[in-house]
């Protein structure tokens, strides 16, 4: 019995030894990341374009290391990921809070310009022009002011407001002026007082005589089809009435009334299409004078270049 248990000891022994050794080799495989390789593979998850990935990751990096002093760049870095990935709303949250939270420091003046991308791009522009003016309001540096004097003039450029797009511009600052080069966009915009334009009341007062408006916006075709119609309808109701056929010459009536209505109404509409497509055309043009911006923020051990270009 003696010899037995001994045996069975020696078994139960070896078997536990066998058993425990994966565990052991399992709990030296174990892989502890550190703050800078979270950062790091989130940092290049947002390189590579996998913005879902560098969300995740960067999220990760908040929540295990809190007290790094990089998590300010880690939020701002999930608010550009959703910018790139056309997420505005999302985006806006996280720079909204950014511009709350960083109050002085140039991150907080990038949240603003961003934040005034979001909405612009959500179509949402009195609300990009607000976000700029809260910067401005701010105090900020000369050269931040000068950035958005400059992308506020183009908001109003955007919308057609030349007044005060020129408004803001003139705000900018001397070395502002020379580094845009605004005395070119300034001469460019001083030409808006050339746009063609077309009066729609004299259009609507032309039509009187069918195709009358659409020949004074340029509209030849659309004019000689409207007078023809017209015209044409107005002959057949006189033939009826003339030939004692007064019920069809009621119908015809009836049918050329809303015509030659439908003709004064289109060429009020062509003088407003024609100063719509004009104006478009002056502010394409005006886009060939605007500048890349490039703008600093710093992050942890160094700084971040931007370069913002709207098309």
């Amino acid at each position: 019995m003696r010899i037995r248990f001994t045996f069975c000891l020696l078994v139960l022994t070896a078997l536990l030894c066998w058993i425990e050794t994966p565990v052991d080799t399992c709990a030296a495989a174990v892989l502890t990341i550190d703050a800078d390789t979270q950062y790091g593979y989130a940092q290049s998850r947002f390189d590579d374009g996998a913005f879902d990935e560098a969300i995740a990751e960067f999220n990760r990096f908040i929540h295990f290391f809190p007290d790094d002093p990089r998590t300010a760049d880690a939020r701002h870095k999930i608010g550009l990921a959703d910018f790139a990935a056309g997420r505005y709303a999302a985006a806006a949250k996280t720079f909204t809070e950014a511009t709350a939270h960083y109050s002085g420091t140039a991150l907080q003046d990038e949240s603003f310009f961003l934040l005034s991308r979001c909405h612009a791009r959500q179509g949402m522009p009195e609300q990009a022009i607000i976000d700029l003016h809260n910067l401005l309001a701010l105090k900020p540096k000369p050269e931040v002011a000068d950035r958005a004097n400059y992308e506020l003039g183009w908001l109003h450029v955007d919308q057609g407001r030349w007044r005060q797009a020129e408004t803001r511009f003139n705000q900018i600052s001397p070395d502002g002026r020379q580094r845009l080069h605004i005395s070119d966009l300034m001469a460019r915009l001083e030409q808006r007082e050339t746009i063609p334009r077309k009066d729609p009341t004299t259009a609507g007062l032309m039509s009187i005589v069918p195709g009358g408006g659409q020949l004074y916006c340029g509209r030849v075709e659309d004019a000689a089809i409207a007078f023809l119609l017209n015209t044409g309808l107005i002959w057949a109701a006189w033939e009826a009435f003339d030939n004692d056929q007064p019920a069809l010459g009621g119908v015809i009536s009836f049918v050329g009334f809303g015509f030659y209505a439908g003709n004064i109404y289109g060429a009020i509409n062509d003088a407003h299409k024609f100063n719509r497509d004009r104006s478009l055309e002056f502010r394409e043009g005006l886009y060939s004078y605007r500048h890349p911006i490039l703008s600093l923020a710093p992050t942890h051990g160094g700084v971040q270049l931007s370069l913002s270009i709207d098309f």
